[in-house]
């Protein structure tokens, strides 16, 4: 014979059952009548509102709405019974509860029509969205803030990767111009523009500088650079080519940012110092796993395998102490290359 099939029915659920769900319910459940009146209210809605049952039922529901809604609500109320349907209350409009201290709270509401004979009951569900709400306008802050940085990280390159860069140039031209110039006033003019476009500089410089300054959390690393980068160029006279690539700044810990920042400046110091050079070249990158700093010149080059100056050692240290390492070498065409390279786990973009 085939095996039994067990045709055994689940026990109904009580009475008591159903009311211990309702009163457990996280959303407040209100139950009122064709007019209006409050026929029932679970616990959550008694500590939504502030009231006890027995304050609330046969009241009008009115009385849960701010003052300035009132009005509006009851013609609401009457054409939801005149074409009942679940559905949520006041699609598009934002919805506010009144506490019985007089708080007003954001709220959703979902609307039931329950039959009952020759009338309709409305069952409301009733959330207190105040942490949802809170949570979207920070939402909305933090992306106003970064289109904000972005915005301002956007004006910051183009001014230092556009604007300066013609300023230089146009410095240079008129330096060229000099030695062609013929009486003694022209050269005194060519003196005062050159003069003002270094001015002109050092003001877009301290335009960047500000733009950086606001971004949310400190400067980033790419920030730092580009600033000790700034400081260098008036004592070594000219602007170093810098460049970046990949996620530099979600790539670098604390400590990695801290230290090649120190790298960098002591390196652009021993050229500034040591190298007599007339170009420098920057480069920041993110590649393979590794955060590498590299610092070009093409000045008198290195001289012998210790580098410049006693700050290589903390340099090689630096690197070391971060698993990295550090050479200075003089490449063929002459002048300093610098490497400093530390490994860096997995990163995502900036």
């Amino acid at each position: 014979m085939p095996d039994e099939v067990n045709t055994a029915v689940p026990a109904s659920l009580t009475d008591h059952a159903l009311r211990s769900a309702v009163d457990a319910a996280p959303d407040g459940i209100i139950v009122v009548d064709e007019n209006g009146s409050i026929l029932f209210v679970n616990p959550m809605a008694e500590r939504l509102f502030e009231y006890a049952c027995n304050q609330l039922v046969g009241q009008s529901v009115d009385l849960l709405l701010p003052d300035a809604r009132r009005g509006r609500h009851a013609a609401r109320r009457a054409a939801y019974v005149d074409h009942p349907q679940t559905r949520p209350m006041g699609v598009g409009l934002e919805l506010r509860g009144q506490r019985r201290s007089g708080e007003e709270f954001p709220v959703e509401i979902s609307l039931s029509p329950v039959h009952s004979g020759n009338y309709v009951l409305v069952i409301a569900i009733v959330r207190d969205i105040t942490e949802r709400r809170e949570a979207d306008e920070e939402l909305a802050r933090a992306r106003a803030d970064l289109a904000l940085t972005e915005d301002r990280d956007r004006i910051a390159r183009d001014l230092h990767d556009t604007v300066i860069q013609r300023l230089f140039a146009v410095g240079l031209s008129l330096q060229g111009a000099l030695a062609r110039a013929a009486t003694d006033p022209a050269i005194e003019r060519v003196h005062r523009a050159i003069d003002d476009i270094d001015d002109t500089i050092r003001d877009i410089r301290s335009a960047i500088f500000a733009l950086h300054s606001r971004r949310p959390g400190g400067a980033s690393l790419r920030d730092d650079v580009i600033a000790v980068v700034a400081e260098a160029t008036r004592p070594l006279g000219f602007e170093p080519a810098l460049s970046f690539d990949g996620p530099i700044d979600s790539a670098a810990s604390d400590a990695m940012h801290e230290h090649l920042i120190a790298t960098l400046r002591e390196a652009l110091s021993n050229v500034t110092k040591h190298a007599h050079a007339t170009k420098v070249g920057v480069a920041v990158t993110v590649r393979d796993n590794d955060l590498t700093l590299v610092v070009v010149d093409d000045g008198v080059g290195a001289g012998t395998p210790d580098g410049r100056g006693s700050g290589l050692a903390n340099m090689r240290e630096s690197a070391e102490a971060l698993g990295g390492s550090c050479e200075v070498s003089s490449p063929a065409n002459g002048g300093t290359r610098l490497g400093w390279r530390v490994p860096i786990g997995d990163v995502t973009p900036d």
